[in-house]
């Protein structure tokens, strides 16, 4: 009588599958939630915004150094005749609509993923102290 009062307090199946659903945490969603759950939501966001404004400007710069590269005989030939100010204008008003974007973008994309990994974080935390309780309840009924 006493084994089976043992095993049964060894494999309690509730423990088992809250284990589970932590372990299911850790290895699916882990990552993302213990980045997110070390900032507040504006600081969150504001670090990936300023990593979109740098990556951003290094990608413009880029495929703008790539098109003039392949437009350079005609840049060339007209380089005399065109008003190299509003050339700079045009360049920079597109510079800052795919920089307005972009940074429109990474907002959306990093304010939902924060709220899912907050929502994540409230259900892991839950099951944690539920399987605290359960073992509290454990070492009280030994």
């Amino acid at each position: 009588m006493n084994l089976l009062l043992y095993l049964n307090y060894m494999l309690n199946e509730d423990k088992i599958r809250l284990m589970t659903q932590l372990a299911f945490y850790e290895k699916k969603e882990g990552k993302r939630g213990e980045k997110a759950e070390h900032w507040f939501r504006a600081d969150y966001i504001s670090r990936q915004m300023l990593g979109t404004f740098l990556c951003s400007t290094v990608a413009f710069v880029i495929l703008f150094l790539v098109y003039a590269l392949y437009h350079l005989g005609d840049i060339l030939t007209r380089i005399y005749t065109v008003d190299i100010w509003s050339v700079v204008r045009s360049v920079l008003a597109v510079y800052l609509l795919f920089l307005a974007g972009m940074l429109v973008i990474t907002w959306f994309v990093y304010s939902y993923r924060y709220r899912k990994a907050q929502k994540g974080l409230r259900r892991y935390y839950k099951i944690l102290r539920k399987l605290s309780q359960e073992y509290g309840e454990d070492s009280e009924n030994r």
